[in-house]
């Protein structure tokens, strides 16, 4: 059952960055996109770096906060703005 747990917040934390960076691709605001990834990524780095020094964080539960949930945001709003470009591209070959 805790394996479903696991993969239950896994996916969660890959939908929610996914659909919000799909919709604001598409909207053409890349702005607050790209500071929603630089905001996830930047909280990845830092959990893969206290996982590895003294840093006053437990090194597995950070490696665990990085590799459940900030790597799958990363791939999923990665996914989701590629998914808004073509789409906003689709649209714009549309209107012309």
């Amino acid at each position: 059952m805790a394996e479903l747990a696991i993969l239950a917040l896994m996916i969660c934390a890959a939908l929610l960055p996914f659909v919000v960076m799909a919709w604001l691709v598409r909207g053409g605001r890349n702005g607050p996109a790209l500071s929603l990834m630089s905001i996830a990524g930047g909280f990845f780095v830092v959990l893969i770096y206290a996982s590895g020094r003294p840093f006053g964080i437990d090194p597995v539960g950070a490696m665990s906060g990085a590799m459940l949930v900030f790597l799958p945001a990363l791939l999923g709003g990665g996914a989701g703005a590629l998914l808004g470009w073509m789409l906003r591209r689709r649209d714009d070959r549309r209107l012309q």
